[in-house]
């Protein structure tokens, strides 16, 4: 028997991507910096390790600020719902 695979979820297939996101972003500035450290590396070399680097770090930021929306939305969704619930109840004398 094979395992059914479900659809992810909207919060563990973005979660997912930013992870896999963050490691790659770890790997490959790694190996970026290894390269910068070369004392034999040109100032051209440097120029291509700054600009991979900043280009990194713009999809990185881009990950992140998915992930942090998604977090507020959800966070003003749930204290939203409480305080309809809590006005709802004193109205009622509840």
């Amino acid at each position: 028997m094979s395992e059914e695979r479900q659809p992810l979820d909207p919060t563990r297939k973005l979660l997912r991507v930013f992870g896999v996101t963050v490691t790659n972003y770890e790997e490959r500035t790694a190996r970026l910096l290894e390269r910068a450290a070369d004392p034999n590396a040109s100032l051209e070399e440097l120029a291509d390790v700054v600009a991979q680097a900043l280009q990194l770090t713009v999809d990185l930021d881009h990950r992140l600020r998915d992930v942090t929306a998604h977090v507020l939305e959800r966070q003003m969704d749930t204290l939203s719902r409480l305080q309809a619930i809590i006005t709802g109840r004193r109205a009622s004398g509840g």
